[in-house]
């Protein structure tokens, strides 16, 4: 092996071990209105992340970080629900009836 393909093969290596060090979690859920009524189009966020509830009320954000994380749930400019979850597991189930 000469050395150029060596530097090349570690160069890349060492760009790749910031992502394998950090785990991340698949958050997701249902979101409903007070009456049980599925909460369509509102803005899901956890962390940085952020996702709109579906037809049905449910959302699937993918690629949060571990650790504790604050989760909100808006329509439009208002906050209709805030908590902080703490990402521990591959995938988190988190569902809320607004009030």
């Amino acid at each position: 092996m000469s050395r150029r393909h060596f530097v090349l093969i570690a160069g890349t290596a060492a760009l790749r071990l910031p992502l394998f060090g950090q785990q991340t979690a698949v958050v997701t859920g249902t979101i409903t209105r007070r009456n049980g009524d599925p909460a369509i189009n509102v803005t899901v966020s956890v962390g940085s992340r952020h996702e709109l509830t579906d037809v049905r009320g449910k959302y699937r954000i993918a690629g949060v970080p571990y650790g504790n994380q604050k989760l909100q749930i808006t329509e439009g400019k208002r906050v209709l629900h805030q908590t902080t979850l703490d990402i521990r597991q591959p995938a988190i189930q988190f569902n809320q009836r607004l009030p």
